[in-house]
């Protein structure tokens, strides 16, 4: 056996049954800034191939033992072998040796030398169970060996043998760091840590995990079966992922030096390319499934589109795209995350929507207002109508209200005023409100603040009585989003009727309304009647939800008629035309606006009534219903023998009214026989959602959350595209097209 050092051997893990197996004709020093690997080193063959990293060999003695990661067993070796080696290396280096310590095990108590002399276990019999036993059996207990040891005859053999044994629990070689350039760690529970591994698989409950190019601490002898992470650049790809934030912050100090600490002293965390591209990884593997079930579902039913337009702290805008779709399963609306794009001026929606059979898309909904707009001239180019969304529609109003001049001026001086006061302020209140320009609910929370919370002096009733009279009209539209909040996804037929109900309830003008209050109310009236009341698609939509079709205001009967028919003729091929009496029926059936109209026929579907619900449905009402007020329902109408989207529609409006408890789709396939036209056509607005998002149902201080931590993301495209897809589609599998 020759011990020269060989210089850079390639590392080939051999597998080997016992210590006396292991061939060997040259040591591999590693570079280690430990002073102790200069006497030890890895067993290599005569091709400079390292045998195993689990055994080390004194360049001294020849001696193999046991590398358990640091340098416990190395020094503990020297220590007891070379002695005036080790002298000469402690004084050399100011090495510290701490003293020897009596290794304690919770189930074990201490042996005393009466013990030892009273019991004599051999560890021949330890080591020759090895070869007979079984791979489960052969991962020994860690008491049972120092038990084993402890009990030892007083030979020098077994001396030996108990004193390496024992080391790891003896010593504490913190200061020393062992680094190489590419190590398998194994991270095994504490009853395994003295046993050899002999299969190539982890046995179970061990955590097993490969790194390259890290630096790892020496341990400690008692924290030897401490056991961490199994794979750190998969938990740190997805703590990117769960909190949306940047790759590069998980190397900030702070968090870095967590995590380091957290993995037991880590030298260095994996490369940041290594986080890219697990995340790159995750990501195309699962929008390459969800791309094939796209296809393939959007090709046989109707969907719908919504696009969130945003932008970054680099001023780059992106736009996010959504797809909505009616589960067959759970018969409810799902969305799901498309894909997240930069958006520039030479983007091709074609390639980017490849995957969707636009003919089927119902509608595409918006969260901005731009009709010029790249994006929504594409989508009129492929005859699908767009929709603002009713939030985007909201906030719009109070954008507008907030630009009139009296508020404008009182809302500068309200924000004067705190800010004068704020020192004050806070020392009675737990926090003061903050406005944030993307926010505009933030300044009526500012207002309502301001007029509510807090005693002023008499010089500022004035701007009191302005801010209350504000966040009085704005009111309205807390009703209506608060009514939206009650829905697991608010469908875009509840928009007009919310709407009219909201338009007529609560912003109707009154004599006793001061000018300022008539001003807000008409500012907020003529948005809403622009983007909701007028919408064809919106009032179609309203028409063919049995809940609602008599609750909303119908001023473009004529247009929705024409509308349902050509979609009607275009979809299911259908001959449905038109009635030359379009305008006179129009007038027959304008809608109502309130539900104690006597219908012509009072024959209606009988309501939705769940076993053992009765008193309590009767007892709490919905938020739908408590603005509705809704009447009872009588029975089912029979079906009318010719029929046209027309005809049918004066039909149904004249003789269905159903609880808003109900649920639009269940009862058009209990009903939809008698209305054949019309329930084909519902089936194309029952997956649509009246929003782009949920985002709107979480509190405000989460949604300014939110937003502020997408508006960090920078990099590439790819990698916030993934980061976003990912953190929204982390089920993807339970979640699409079930």
């Amino acid at each position: 056996m020759n011990d020269e050092v060989a210089p850079s051997p390639m590392v080939v893990e051999a597998k080997y049954e016992d210590v006396s197996q292991l061939n060997f004709s040259k040591l591999y020093s590693p570079k280690m800034k430990s002073v102790y690997w200069r006497y030890f080193g890895f067993p290599s063959n005569d091709n400079d191939e390292v045998i195993t990293k689990q055994n080390v060999v004194c360049i001294k003695c020849h001696k193999v033992l046991t590398n358990h990661g640091n340098t416990t067993n190395l020094r503990a070796h020297l220590q007891h072998r070379h002695k005036d080696l080790f002298k000469a290396l402690c004084q050399e280096n100011d090495i510290q040796v701490p003293p020897r310590k009596t290794p304690r095990n919770l189930n074990h108590p201490p042996l005393s030398k009466r013990n030892v002399s009273s019991r004599r276990v051999k560890l021949e019999f330890i080591n020759n169970r090895n070869h007979h036993e079984n791979d489960e059996d052969e991962e020994m207990d860690e008491a049972a060996v120092a038990a084993a040891a402890m009990q030892a005859e007083d030979d020098a053999a077994s001396q030996t043998m108990l004193y390496e044994t024992m080391v790891p629990l003896t010593y504490d070689d913190a200061d020393n760091l062992v680094e190489e350039e590419d190590r398998t760690i194994n991270i095994e529970p504490r009853e395994l840590k003295f046993s050899r591994k002999r299969k190539s698989t982890a046995a179970s409950g061990t955590m097993h995990f490969t790194r390259s190019n890290i630096k790892h601490e020496e341990g400690t002898g008692g924290n030897q079966g401490r056991s961490y992470i199994t794979n750190l650049p998969e938990a740190l790809a997805d703590i990117v992922v769960r909190d949306v934030r940047n790759v590069e912050t998980l190397y900030d100090l702070g968090i870095s030096e967590f995590i380091r600490l957290a993995m037991g002293n880590l030298a260095s965390l994996p490369m940041p390319q290594k986080i890219d591209e697990l995340i790159t990884e995750q990501h195309a593997s699962k929008f390459l499934e969800m791309g094939d079930l796209t296809r393939e579902f959007t090709a046989e039913k109707p969907y719908s589109l919504a696009f969130e337009q945003w932008m970054n702290v680099e001023q780059r805008r992106f736009l996010s795209i959504y797809h909505h779709y009616l589960s067959d399963e759970t018969q409810s609306v799902r969305s799901v995350l498309y894909a997240t794009i930069e958006y520039t001026d030479y983007i091709s929606f074609d390639d980017i929507l490849t995957d969707f059979y636009l003919p089927n898309c119902t509608l595409a909904i918006v969260n901005y207002d731009d009709e010029e707009d790249l994006l929504q001239t594409y989508l009129k180019e492929k005859h699908i109508p767009v929709v603002l969304c009713y939030v985007s529609v909201i906030d719009k109003c109070l954008r507008r209200v907030f630009e009139l001049e009296d508020v404008a001026a009182s809302l500068e001086q309200v924000k004067d005023i705190i800010q004068r006061h704020s020192a004050e302020i806070s020392s009675k209140v737990a926090e003061l409100p903050a406005y944030n320009e993307h926010f505009p609910w933030t300044l009526y929370e500012l207002l309502k603040f301001f007029a509510e919370s807090i005693s002023w002096s008499e010089d500022m009733d004035q701007l009191v009585i302005t801010a209350k009279t504000v966040t009085e009209a704005l009111s309205a539209l807390v009703i209506a989003l608060d009514t939206l909040r009650g829905e697991d996804m608010p469908l875009c037929s509840m928009l007009s009727p919310i709407t009219s109900k909201i338009l007529i309830k609560k912003l109707g003008i009154a004599e006793q309304d001061e000018p300022l209050m008539m001003n807000i109310k008409r500012t907020i009236a003529t948005v809403l009647q622009t983007h909701i009341i007028a919408n064809d698609t919106l009032t179609s939509a309203a028409l063919l939800d049995p809940r609602f079709h008599r609750l909303t205001t119908i001023d473009n009967f004529d247009s929705c008629v024409r509308m349902l028919t050509q979609k009607y003729n275009k979809t299911f091929g259908g001959s449905a035309g038109t009635d030359s009496q379009s305008g006179e029926s129009a007038g027959e059936v304008a809608a109502t606006t309130s539900v104690s109209s006597t219908p012509t026929v009072t024959i209606k579907s009988e309501p939705n009534v769940k076993s053992g619900t009765n008193a309590t449905n009767s007892g709490k009402k919905s938020k739908l219903e408590l603005l509705f007020d809704v009447a009872e329902i009588p029975s089912p109408p029979k079906r009318d023998a010719d029929s046209t989207v027309e005809t049918d529609l004066k039909r149904y409006r004249n003789e269905v009214i159903v609880q808003l408890d109900e649920s639009p789709i269940e009862w058009w396939n209990k009903m939809g026989h008698i209305y054949g036209t019309l329930r084909d056509l519902a089936t194309l607005y029952q997956g649509v959602p009246g929003v782009v998002n949920l985002n709107f149902k979480k509190v405000l201080r989460e949604q300014i959350y939110d937003y502020n931590k997408r508006f960090m993301l920078t990099g590439s495209q790819t990698q916030i595209d993934a980061i976003l897809f990912l953190n929204r589609n982390s089920s993807l599998k339970d979640t699409i097209y079930v």
